[in-house]
């Protein structure tokens, strides 16, 4: 996706929550073990956000989502051009489209080991305070408020 003369790779990234109004966040493999981010991944080639929402959260967590609820919410950052010479990067950042799910509380999740190390349940107020970035607490907290 080209935004503004950016180059921006497409993503998307899925509040859920269950019916005991947990969030569900996970830790990829690379965060520190007290920095966590929300289910989701990149879209690919021919697919819709919401086809490849569907598909990240099958494939990461065993959920299986017909309709995920899209929300009016993007989360985009662009990286600093060290950054992205370091990492030998072909894009300068990235634009999520935000999605909310829920689900039962109790839901078996089958954990995609090679992407992400651990996945956890928490309360509202604590989800917040657990991601590593100021700009993904802020993108979390207007997603809650619109999904309740």
């Amino acid at each position: 996706m080209h935004e503004d003369g950016l180059r921006l790779r497409q993503k998307v990234r899925a509040v859920v929550t269950n019916t005991a109004g947990e969030v569900l966040l996970i830790r990829p493999h690379g965060y520190a073990p007290d920095q966590w981010t929300l289910a989701g991944g990149g879209v690919e080639a021919g697919e819709s956000p919401v086809e490849a929402m569907r598909r990240e959260l099958a494939e990461e967590l065993g959920i299986v989502c017909e309709q995920p609820d899209e929300l009016p919410v993007r989360n985009r950052f662009v990286y600093s051009p060290d950054y992205k010479f370091k990492r030998g990067l072909d894009h300068d950042g990235q634009q999520a489209v935000m999605f909310f799910v829920r689900v039962q509380a109790g839901i078996d999740l089958r954990i995609q080991a090679e992407e992400i190390a651990e996945a956890r349940w928490f309360q509202p107020d604590e989800a917040a305070g657990a991601f590593p970035v100021a700009n993904q607490r802020s993108v979390f907290q207007e997603c809650m408020v619109l999904a309740a």
